[in-house]
């Protein structure tokens, strides 16, 4: 069998035209002198000129100042040295269109000769508007992830601490009331100063209990916003933040979202929060596992919808199981412990459970329910 195969048909000029204005992205073939042989329909989308106000022209106009000085250069380097820099590469410019605004593209530069020899150069034009008002999107929903995470962290840890010290406290207040009634008891004499410290050593530990109730309230109280959502979109957006840089490099990220689930009430940052963390700590999971994989599922239930993250990793030790909820708990060398039980009492603040199923040999998976948005109440 040959290693070339003739066409079913040869292109004319005018079918040619027609496949180039077809394109989606924006074709533009200039000389070795700038002027624009060519410039089809997704173009004149881009820019806002017709071909007919393009063709001819330099194709300059096109450019902003500092893009066109750039363009300048390659121009010249290439004239005098017979070498295009550009040929190959994709870059990041800015087009300026015909009502004087701005639009980023992404420029893609290849090179050809024409029946007398002469270079042309073929440039294929991607609008990049849609791209970057994502990436913003992204970037905010990064921040305002970030800002929560750092509150709930500060109250989970605030709130931990509280319950933590407070027990230690009341038996401090009680070892020296015990201690000032056993010297009384002996009939001993007690000097006045030690009878004050003792005395001054149990107010400052009430105080210091005082002071963590307060805080524990504060902590506490959990204001959130909550609207309607689809948690599939909520979801979807989040893992596609989980996987952003190269954190999950090499790992199977799967969705399987059940489709036509009732709408829930929640606050969408937090619940956000819970699926990252929950998809983050899979990926930290698959460290030295042949074929990483994590698979995040939603799924109906009585008055709720369930997500489910499920990874393929070693799984969690028997003795860790419901405690790795728990405050302090961690199953990281560097972990502190804090991040399952945030996700915990942002679950159960929207009126959910969590909870996790484990196996050595099947990874884990963790799954917690919100419950579905009731217009009745």
């Amino acid at each position: 069998m040959s290693g070339t195969s003739e066409l079913p048909f040869i292109l004319g000029e005018d079918k040619l035209r027609r496949v180039v204005d077809a394109a989606l992205d924006g074709m533009v073939v200039i000389d070795a002198a700038g002027t624009v042989l060519l410039y089809n329909t997704a173009c004149e989308r881009l820019f806002g000129y017709s071909a007919d106000e393009v063709l001819g022209n330099n194709v300059n106009m096109l450019m902003t100042l500092r893009d066109r000085r750039s363009h300048d250069r390659y121009i010249r380097n290439y004239l005098r040295t017979g070498r295009a820099k550009v040929i190959g590469k994709g870059r990041d410019v800015t087009g300026l269109r015909k009502d004087g605004g701005t639009v980023p593209i992404r420029l893609s530069v290849g090179e050809l000769r024409d029946d007398a020899d002469a270079i042309l150069f073929v440039g294929t034009l991607h609008d990049l508007t849609e791209t970057l008002r994502t990436r913003m999107h992204i970037e905010e929903l990064q921040s305002e992830l970030t800002q929560v995470a750092r509150a709930n962290t500060v109250g989970e840890m605030g709130s931990a601490l509280a319950h933590e010290l407070t027990q230690p406290l009341s038996a401090v207040v009680g070892f020296v009331e015990a201690s000032v009634a056993l010297i009384d008891q002996g009939g001993g004499e007690m000097p006045a100063k030690l009878r004050e410290y003792l005395d001054q050593a149990v107010t400052q530990s009430l105080r210091a209990g005082d002071v963590i109730r307060l805080l524990r309230e504060f902590t506490a109280r959990g204001d959130t916003e909550r609207s309607i959502k689809d948690i599939n979109v909520v979801v979807e957006e989040t893992c596609r933040l989980a996987t952003l840089g190269t954190v999950a490099d090499g790992i199977d990220l799967g969705l399987d979202l059940t489709d036509d689930l009732p709408p829930v009430l929640i606050d969408h940052v937090q619940i956000q929060q819970v699926v990252l963390n929950l998809v983050r700590n899979s990926i930290d999971a698959l460290v030295d596992a042949d074929a990483p994989a994590v698979a995040v599922r939603t799924a109906p239930g009585r008055g709720t919808v369930e997500v489910i993250v499920s990874d393929n990793g070693p799984g969690l030790a028997p003795e860790v199981g419901e405690r790795v909820f728990e405050p302090f708990v961690s199953t990281k060398p560097d972990g502190i412990g804090i991040g399952l039980s945030i996700c915990r009492t942002i679950v159960e603040a929207h009126g959910g459970r969590i909870a996790v199923d484990s196996s050595t040999d099947d990874g884990a998976a963790f799954r917690f329910t919100v419950p579905v948005f009731d217009e009745s109440v």
